[in-house]
């Protein structure tokens, strides 16, 4: 990548995997400007995030749509669970950007559930469980069917741990255990 290749990254992940902390880390490091649809919900009431969801979620298109527009890279953070970043992908390579997918997983559906129900526990926002197994499933399939396919680059990271493995990339498997681990949970289209 040259200094002034402009990039999308799109930090995704079932929920739960920690998506938004690495994502802020991520952003904060590079000083990127980072696009989250709950923090957008936040930013109108912490308190309650799920009262604000149709409209962070428009704002999160505007602002997206915006940054599609300027010279700059930027990040994005999703369950990347359904296919409405095709057309945002497509729109991005249109406009001359690179586009990075870093994916966070889990082991299993129940960490996620385990992790979301910790955050609540915690003060942050719920997500119903059908919801988190039905994304988890969805999520990594989609990432490993058509999103990675999209990509000039993307990267696979474990964070069973809290640490953030890396795993693998388009080019190598770093830890081939990890690797067997995140295929045996996805669905072949």
């Amino acid at each position: 990548m040259t200094d002034n290749q402009k990039v999308l990254y799109i930090i995704a992940g079932a929920n739960g995997s920690g998506k938004t902390t690495f994502a802020k880390s991520f952003a904060d490091i590079d000083k990127l400007y980072f696009i989250n649809a709950d923090e957008i919900a936040k930013s109108f009431d912490s308190d309650n995030i799920d009262k604000y969801k149709i409209l962070a979620g428009k704002q999160f298109f505007k602002e997206l749509n915006e940054s599609l527009t300027v010279d700059s890279s930027f990040v994005i953070e999703t369950t990347l669970s359904g296919k409405y970043l095709v057309k945002i992908i497509n729109k991005a390579k249109q406009r001359n950007f690179k586009i990075v997918i870093i994916y966070l997983f889990l082991e299993t559906e129940s960490e996620h559930v385990f992790r979301v129900a910790n955050r609540v526990f915690n003060g942050g926002h719920d997500i119903p469980e059908q919801d988190i197994v039905r994304r988890y499933k969805r999520s990594k399939s989609l990432f490993w069917n058509l999103y990675k396919e999209m990509a000039d680059e993307w990267m696979l990271f474990f964070n069973g741990d809290d640490d953030f493995q890396y795993v693998a990339n388009q080019n190598e498997v770093l830890n081939p255990y990890l690797f067997d681990v995140f295929l045996n949970g996805v669905k072949h289209e």
